[in-house]
């Protein structure tokens, strides 16, 4: 958060938006990884509880890692094709010296997705090896270095090539590092020989699936940046990012339990559980997402506002309204987001991409139509839309009647103690904020009252017996 608030402040909203643009158009890259780590997950995970033999284990490895070189050359060449056409894509917005600087930079944001697309594939070993820490510690790792250099850099070279540079320079340091990680923790060895026509078949129709519904998520992610930076200008983009880049990072969080939770939910699938036996061990991954992003969102519908002036300043305050479009719809979501792990269990991905191929298509259309009429509010109420009607609507719709899951009994028991303290905190929060005039006292006292009354009403009222151990656990954890 504070490092898109010193990039923005650094850079300015113009040199900014050029980033980020060429961030969102090479993020449309992103569709033709195929979902290699998951598969590769799922696979490893399937493999390991069918108790099968080293040697296959090791099969569907070089089966899947040489998958994903092959589709790596791909982006490489359609990479290169955009590269060509940003003249003509960009000649109404943006200014020659605009669209040069935005050459160099795409250069090094396509290198960034290539790493980061073969670190992906990497971490699908890792998770199903059940190194569940490392991806945080990744994180953590990339964040704080990326944070030094970016400080170091742009207090002398104010420029968007310089931070696509770093970017580039970190992916390929934590590949290296990834690589090293699977060859010495994980005991695996890279090798094309063992590619298996049969575990590609296999593994095809969830690539498939996978492949079409990153479609649909890099549209309804990158689509508005782009139409934008096409139809309006790079400071519009900047202003759009804030937002998006506030509901990125809710997504983010929110979409850390589904991750977690796969290798489980596929063993429990591989165990033969069905129906309201298999919705029951999804209650509390969903509760877990509940809490995270509801406190989130329910936090930022509070202290939003104060946060977005004190952090960006005070002429970004329409990327609230932004966030908050984006996030509502995408909360309720999210929290059933586990059954996708259902879906890869069963092989069934496909028939949710269908539909979600369909919802975005409607929100291409809507963000031209409306982006036109009211700006880059159009195209955030374009979102909410087209994922209120298909990933909500619809796809709830077929969890119920095709796959067997209660959907009712889930969302009922994944808020039940959750939501309504929630909402109670946030109304507490708002009252109270409105005798406090001075922007930075109003977010730290509404924040903390909210924090403080929920945490505390949920720990009362409305833990359930499961969450009271891990309570329980850390509490012992503590005192020792």
């Amino acid at each position: 958060l504070l490092i898109s608030s010193f990039l923005l402040r650094m850079l300015g909203s113009t040199e900014y938006g050029l980033y980020k643009t060429m961030s969102s158009f090479v993020g449309m890259l992103v569709m033709f990884e195929f979902g290699t780590g998951t598969v590769m997950t799922r696979n490893i995970t399937l493999s390991k509880s069918k108790k099968q033999k080293e040697t296959e284990i090791k099969r569907n490895i070089s089966t899947i890692w040489g998958i994903t070189i092959i589709l790596a050359i791909i982006i490489l060449v359609i990479a290169s094709i955009f590269y060509f056409s940003l003249e003509k894509v960009y000649i109404h917005s943006m200014s020659y010296d605009q669209i040069e600087k935005c050459k160099t930079i795409f250069i090094f944001v396509t290198i960034n997705l290539i790493v980061a697309f073969l670190s992906q594939t990497l971490n699908g070993i890792i998770l199903a090896y059940e190194y569940y820490s490392y991806a945080s510690i990744i994180s953590i790792f990339t964040i704080i270095t990326r944070a030094l250099l970016l400080i170091l850099v742009l207090l002398k070279y104010d420029n968007a090539i310089a931070v696509s540079i770093i970017d580039a320079v970190i992916g390929t340091i934590v590949l290296v590092i990834t690589i090293y990680f699977c060859i010495k923790g994980c005991n695996v060895k890279f090798t094309l020989k063992l590619f298996d026509k049969t575990i590609f078949i296999n593994s095809l129709p969830l690539c498939i699936a996978i492949f079409m519904q990153t479609v649909v998520n890099q549209m309804n992610n990158n689509i508005d940046n782009f139409l934008i930076g096409i139809k309006l200008n790079p400071e519009s983009v900047a202003l759009y990012s804030v937002g998006l880049y506030v509901f990125s990072i809710f997504s983010s969080a929110t979409t850390i339990p589904i991750s977690l939770y796969a290798p489980q939910v596929i063993t429990d699938i591989g165990e033969g559980k069905r129906g309201k036996e298999l919705t029951k061990t999804l209650v509390q991954p969903s509760r877990l997402i509940a809490i995270v992003g509801g406190s989130i969102l329910f936090g930022f519908i509070v202290a939003g506002k104060e946060f977005i002036t004190i952090v960006y300043g005070k002429e970004y305050i329409k990327a609230w309204y932004v966030a908050l479009l984006l996030m509502i719809p995408m909360f309720i979501n999210m929290t059933s987001g586990v059954v996708v792990n259902v879906l890869d269990g069963l092989n069934k991905r496909i028939a949710r991409s269908y539909v979600l191929i369909l919802t975005t298509l409607l929100n291409f259309i809507l963000t031209i139509i409306w982006l036109d009429k009211w700006g880059i509010m159009g195209a955030s109420v374009a979102t909410a839309v087209s994922t209120i009607i298909g990933q909500i609507i619809i796809m709830h719709i077929y969890y119920s009647r095709k796959i067997g899951i209660h959907v009712f009994y889930l969302f009922r028991e994944a808020y039940r103690g959750i939501l309504v303290f929630q909402i109670i905190s946030m109304v507490g929060s708002l009252i109270i904020k409105q005798f406090f005039i001075n922007v930075v006292s109003s977010f730290f006292v509404s924040a903390v009252v909210y924090v403080v009354v929920f945490f505390s009403l949920y720990i009362l009222f409305g833990v359930n017996s499961e969450e009271k151990k891990v309570i329980k656990g850390y509490i012992r954890k503590v005192k020792r």
